[in-house]
């Protein structure tokens, strides 16, 4: 074999070896996300009307909407701030307890987070679920609206300004069983005379658990008085059984 054939042999062979070697693969392109799957008949991804996540780490607080995707809500773990703190998912839905008034659920979690790192959670299972605190906006067409918590566990209310004077508001929240003849379980009344609205409350009725103990309820009475004199004012009410 001369010089020639061998040289051309030789660039055969290196030829096919570099034909078999195999590139590195690109990188990933698939992001990491923080999901909510909403796949329980309890609460759908149709009775979604928005979501958010709250995000609180080192001192600072963002607000991030989470995208209505098939059965979930998504957002990109790009958006949030590396650190640990605690995590709010707060979904806002257009279900109604007794026909009128509009549900919300909201779950908090102390967590970690990471840019590359997923993180799954279940929607609401039913109204008990212990990792969703559900609540309820209730509002009237001319402009008195609160935002209620509805188990005991659960001490929040929010009552907005209603744009009139007030001379008293009364909230109340009370749980009974009504079969096998109606028994109070337990509840409380908060009353406020001086700058009473527009102020998250979660430490009055935070004694609602040792109050109600082992008793079996049923039924939740949520009663809201916007008092313009002595002798009354307006009204919000909800009578709910779970």
């Amino acid at each position: 074999m001369n010089l020639r054939n061998t040289g051309i042999i030789f660039s055969f062979v290196l030829l096919a070896a570099a034909g078999c070697r195999k590139d590195p693969p690109p990188p990933s392109s698939v992001k990491a996300l923080l999901s909510v799957k909403l796949d329980q008949p309890y609460l759908t991804i149709t009775q979604v009307d928005s979501a958010f996540a709250i995000w609180k780490t080192n001192g600072q607080e963002q607000r991030i909407k989470l995208t209505i995707s098939h059965d979930s809500l998504l957002t990109d773990m790009n958006a949030f701030n590396e650190g640990n703190g605690e995590l709010t998912l707060h979904i806002f839905s257009n279900k109604k307890y007794s026909n009128q008034y509009f549900g919300e659920w909201v779950s908090h979690k102390n967590i970690s987070i990471q840019k590359t790192r997923a993180l799954g959670y279940n929607g609401p299972s039913s109204f008990y679920d212990a990792a969703w605190l559900p609540r309820v906006d209730l509002q009237d067409a001319i402009g008195h609206r609160a935002i209620m918590a509805l188990r005991p566990d659960d001490a929040y209310f929010l009552v907005k300004d209603p744009g009139h004077p007030l001379f008293e508001l009364v909230v109340n929240r009370e749980y009974w069983k009504t079969t096998g003849g109606i028994q109070f379980a337990g509840g409380d009344t908060w009353q406020c005379t001086t700058q009473c609205t527009d102020i998250v409350n979660e430490e009055f009725f935070s004694s609602l658990p040792q109050r109600i103990g082992n008793k079996p309820w049923n039924h939740i009475s949520i009663n809201i008085l916007f008092a313009t004199d002595a002798n009354g004012g307006w009204g919000l009410s909800l009578e709910h059984e779970p």
